[in-house]
C-alpha cells in the first residue's frame, strides 16, 4: 500500500464518517440475535452440519478468567485472583464438548482452533494440557490446522509456552496495548517491554510459526508521537508477523469499570484518529501490509499472501486463511456459526455451567439467516476480505441482478465514492487505499438490519 497518501486525511473527512457502526464479525450482527433461538433450534443446525462429516470445523473456546481487570477491557471476563473456579469450568467444558460431539458425530476434524478470553494462560500448564486433550480427543486437528491462542505476558510463564508448543499450538497473540508507562498505569496493565520481548523470543525459539501483537489506540495519555515510539519499538524489537491495532471503545454504560478512566486526558475524534494514522504510517514504512480494518501483516505472512490471492476469510475470531463451513463456540459467551445460523452461549459463567451439567447445550440466543441475509453477508464479507465485490460472482451465486437489488445501497455509497473511499464500477465496486480505513462505513449501506436511531448507536463502537 505504498500508494496510500496519509495527507489525504483531514478532520473534515473524519467528521463525515466517524459514527457508531458494527465491526461485522458476523452478518446479521449480534444485536439482531434473539432469545427465540434456543437449544432445540441449535440442535437442528448441528444435525444439518453432521450430514457433512468430511467438511472441516472451526472451534473457538472462551476461557473467561483473569487475575486482574484492566480498565480498558471490553471482554466478557471473570476476575478471580484466587484459583478454584477454573476447575469447575474445565469440568463443564468437557461436558459441553461431549454434547457437541454427540450432535456432530465422532471425530469431526478441526481446521482452526482458537483459545480466547479472558486469559487462556490463567489456566496452569497442566490445566492447558487437560483442556487441549479434552478438545482433541473429540475433535482432532487436521494436519494443517491453525491452532492459536491469546496470552497475557504478565501471567504467562516459560513453562506455559513450552507446554503449548508441545501440544501443537502454532500461533500466539500477545496483548501489549502501549509501552508508555503513563498509559500502562492509567489502564492498570503494567507490562515492561523486556517481559514481552522475552516471551516473543521464547515463542519463536519453540517453533510458533506466527506471532501477533495487539495494540490499542485512544487510551488515556496517548498522543500521536508517543504511540509512534511504541510502534517503532514494536517493529524493531519484536518484529511481529501480524499486528492488530484496535480502537479503544469507551462504553461505560456496558462496561462500568471503564468509568475509572473518565476524567483522564483521552484523545477523541480527529486527535484519536491521528494516533492510528501515525501507527499506520510506521507499519507501512516498515514494510507491513495493511490488511484492512486495523490489521497489518508482514509481506511473507500467510495473511498477506491470502490478500493477494483472494483467500482471506473472516469469522468471530477475526481474519483467517483457514476457511471452515461451520464454527462451534465452547465456553460462556462464545458464538457458533453452524448450518446457516448463529448460536450464542449463555454469558453468565454459573448459568452456563448449570446448563451443561444438566445436559443442555447452553444457548442463550441466536439467529437463523434468511436468503437475503446470506446475500448481504456475502457482499459485506467480500468488502472486508477482498476489498471489493464482483457483481458477476454475486449474480452467479444468488441469481439476482446486484445493481438493481442494491440500488439503494449504491446510491448511499456515492458520497463515499466522491470522497475517494470506494470506486463504483459497472462490474462491481473496489475499495481504494484510502477506503481501507473506512471499511465499516462502506459495509453499512448493505446492512438491512442497521438501526440509525440515536439509541441504537450505543450498541456499537465508533467506526473510525
Amino acid at each position: 500500500m505504498a500508494e496510500l497518501d496519509l495527507a489525504a486525511f483531514s478532520p473534515e473527512l473524519l467528521a463525515r464518517y466517524d459514527r457508531p457502526g458494527p465491526r461485522y464479525t458476523s452478518y446479521p450482527t449480534a444485536p439482531q440475535f434473539s432469545e427465540d433461538f434456543g437449544e432445540e433450534a441449535y440442535r437442528k443446525r448441528l444435525a444439518g452440519a453432521a450430514r457433512r462429516p468430511d467438511e472441516p470445523l472451526s472451534m473457538y473456546v472462551h476461557v473467561p478468567f483473569c487475575e486482574h481487570r484492566c480498565t480498558y477491557c471490553g471482554c466478557n471476563v471473570v476476575i478471580s485472583p484466587h484459583r478454584g473456579p477454573e476447575v469447575r469450568y474445565l469440568d463443564a467444558v468437557e461436558r459441553e464438548l461431549d454434547l457437541l460431539a454427540e450432535a456432530l458425530g465422532p471425530r469431526r476434524t478441526l481446521d482452526q482452533l482458537h483459545w480466547g478470553g479472558g486469559t487462556p494462560t490463567y489456566l496452569s500448564p497442566e490445566q492447558c494440557t487437560r483442556l487441549f486433550a479434552a478438545i482433541t480427543s473429540r475433535f482432532p486437528p487436521g494436519e494443517r490446522a491453525e491452532v492459536a491462542l491469546e496470552i497475557d505476558p504478565c501471567v504467562t510463564t516459560a513453562e506455559h509456552l513450552e507446554v503449548l508448543a508441545g501440544l501443537g499450538f502454532n500461533r500466539v497473540s500477545l496483548g501489549l496495548q502501549d509501552l508508555d508507562p503513563r498509559v500502562q498505569e492509567a489502564v492498570e496493565r503494567i507490562q515492561p517491554m523486556e517481559l514481552t520481548r522475552a516471551q516473543v523470543e521464547r515463542a519463536r525459539a519453540l517453533g510458533f510459526s506466527s506471532v501477533n501483537v495487539d495494540l490499542i489506540y485512544g487510551l488515556p495519555h496517548q498522543t500521536a508521537e508517543g504511540f509512534r515510539e511504541t510502534v517503532r519499538r514494536v517493529v524493531a524489537e519484536l518484529a511481529p508477523d501480524r499486528v492488530a491495532c484496535f480502537s479503544y471503545a469507551h462504553v461505560p454504560w456496558v462496561k462500568p469499570h471503564q468509568r475509572r478512566l473518565e476524567g483522564l486526558p483521552r484523545a477523541e475524534g480527529w486527535e484519536k484518529f491521528r494516533i492510528f494514522l501515525t501507527a499506520a504510517d510506521e507499519f507501512l514504512a516498515a514494510g507491513y501490509r495493511f490488511i484492512g480494518f486495523d490489521h497489518f501483516a508482514r509481506p511473507d505472512d500467510a495473511l498477506s499472501r491470502a490478500l493477494d490471492e483472494g483467500g482471506i476469510h473472516r469469522n468471530f475470531m477475526g481474519y483467517t486463511v483457514m476457511p471452515a463451513t461451520d464454527q462451534v463456540g465452547v465456553g460462556p459467551t462464545s458464538i457458533g456459526d453452524v448450518d446457516g445460523a448463529f448460536a450464542a452461549n449463555e454469558r453468565n459463567l454459573v448459568r452456563w455451567e448449570r446448563a451443561v451439567e444438566a445436559g443442555h447445550l447452553p444457548v442463550e440466543r441466536g439467529l437463523v439467516r434468511t436468503p437475503e441475509d446470506e446475500l448481504r453477508g456475502e457482499v459485506i464479507r467480500s468488502i472486508i476480505c477482498t476489498l471489493g465485490v464482483r457483481w458477476e460472482r454475486i449474480r452467479e451465486r444468488f441469481g439476482v441482478d446486484p445493481v438493481a437489488h442494491f440500488a439503494e445501497a449504491l446510491a448511499a455509497l456515492e458520497p463515499l465514492a466522491g470522497d475517494g473511499l470506494v470506486e463504483l464500477r459497472p462490474d462491481g465496486l473496489a475499495v481504494t487505499p484510502l477506503g481501507r480505513f473506512f471499511l465499516r462505513n462502506i459495509c453499512m449501506p448493505f446492512d438491512a438490519h442497521l438501526d440509525d436511531s440515536p439509541a441504537a448507536g450505543t450498541r456499537y463502537s465508533r467506526t473510525v
